[in-house]
């Protein structure tokens, strides 16, 4: 029997940590990157030039899959599934592709779509209004900011970054201004909960979601304590304390599975499914969905998995999630997300980074590549988010975190240091 040959769409450090779990197969004799970046082309890895994430190029990646006999295709990011990659390969006759349809996707892309499905499920969320203009959303924040504060969320894609939380009225109505203009005028206002944050991701096959039974936690703002702008993630650990195994069951046996079935007349959703979640004194409440994994939290869950992951991707893909039984490593793991100075505002680019081998030969370390590129031979930033430091210890969270930020240590870009910080996982040892 021929080994697969396997396509991953995108170039971040999700998409690095898919490859390198992916590649641990027995069955996998290739992964390939389109377009990956520095870090990718390692082991079983290759790049092709081809920016599969964009929606101009899927008529000529649908051809390099047909033609490169690829056994399946892993979509990373979220902006090809909102613009319907897996609608066009299925209509031209390839269904090996892993991801919701472009109308399921709206799960995400559409912050409307979302809160309206989660109250006809009842599934417990934030008390929220949609607001179609910025006068409506001004009203909005003046009828229902308490002395906790108020939360806006854009409607649409943002990368991670649509979300501001506020502690006044004050700040919200100068917050409301920046926001729009960054993410239009459409948001959703939303009570501000409180409690531990956690993510559980899970498997569909479009009847039912199997769980990575590990939570995550990711570490949204710039800076130590939870301060400065938002980002795309700037570390992430698991298992969260505050979030067992059974947790994520109920996760999502109530709450995900039910989404899953009430999408059903959308298009099939096979693919990974991202509830972000926070533990309330009340049980837990959803924050957001997302249509893939999450970036940082796929590094760590990479780590911690036992099992083969081909193996699960398949099954679900072929309707057999029932079989589906994801085992995990004793322990925990922390990726501390390296950046570069200047991010998420304005950085410089194409500057060489130093230390990897260093780094990368600690053990129970792992480098994942994002925003990295091969330049003359040597490694250079390309991105915002350049590296996840990414530990396993089977010891425990503050091994893990020491051993990730040692591995950090090492790592320069140029002559001066990455920006990270230095707080990642400090939650899990209270």
């Amino acid at each position: 029997m021929s080994k697969a040959k396997i396509l991953i769409v995108g170039s971040g450090g999700r998409e690095h940590a898919l490859g390198w779990k992916l590649s641990q197969s027995d069955e996998v004799s290739e992964i390939i990157y389109s377009p990956g970046n520095g870090g990718t082309e390692e082991d079983k890895g290759r790049n092709i030039s081809l920016d599969g994430t964009k929606k101009e190029n899927f008529p000529t990646l649908l051809n390099f899959v047909e033609t490169e006999g690829i056994d399946m295709v892993v979509v990373g990011p979220e902006a090809p599934l909102t613009n319907g990659i897996v609608d066009y390969f299925n209509y031209n006759g390839y269904d090996r592709i892993f991801g919701p349809t472009q109308n399921a996707s709206q799960l995400e892309s559409d912050k409307f779509f979302s809160f309206d499905l989660m109250q006809e499920t009842g599934i417990p969320q934030a008390d929220g209004v949609k607001c179609y203009s910025t006068d409506e959303a001004i009203r909005a924040i003046n009828r229902r900011t308490t002395k906790r504060g108020i939360v806006i969320k854009a409607r649409g894609l943002t990368e991670g970054k649509g979300v501001t939380v506020c502690n006044s009225r004050e700040e919200a109505l100068i917050e409301l201004k920046k926001h729009s203009e960054k993410y239009g005028p459409e948001v959703l206002i939303a009570q501000r909960l409180f409690g531990q944050e956690f993510s559980a991701f899970g498997i569909s096959d479009g009847n039912k979601v199997s769980p990575l039974e590990i939570s995550l936690q990711d570490h949204k703002l710039q800076f130590d304590g939870d301060k400065g702008l938002n980002t795309g993630g700037m570390g992430a650990y698991g298992p969260v304390p505050v979030a067992s195994a059974e947790v994520v069951r109920y996760v999502a046996d109530y709450i995900m599975t039910p989404i899953i079935q009430r999408m059903k007349n959308l298009g099939e959703y096979k693919g990974f499914l991202y509830a972000g979640m926070m533990m309330t004194k009340n049980g837990v409440k959803v924050i957001e969905f997302n249509i893939r994994f999450g970036d940082p939290e796929c590094q760590p869950a990479m780590m911690m998995l036992k099992s083969d992951l081909y193996e699960s991707l398949s099954l679900s893909l072929e309707g057999k999630l029932d079989q589906v039984k994801m085992e995990f490593n004793p322990g925990a793991s922390c990726c501390v997300v390296l950046a570069s100075p200047g991010y998420p505002e304005s950085y410089q680019k194409g500057r060489p980074i130093t230390g990897l081998e260093d780094a990368s030969s600690i053990e129970g370390i792992k480098v994942f590549h994002a925003g990295t590129k091969k330049e003359n031979g040597q490694i250079v930033n390309s991105g915002g988010r350049v590296l996840g430091v990414t530990s396993y210890s089977p010891l425990g969270i503050r091994d893990a975190q020491i051993k990730a930020y040692e591995g950090a240590s090492y790592l320069r870009l140029g002559n001066e240091s990455f920006h990270y910080r230095r707080d990642i996982a400090n939650k899990a040892l209270k």
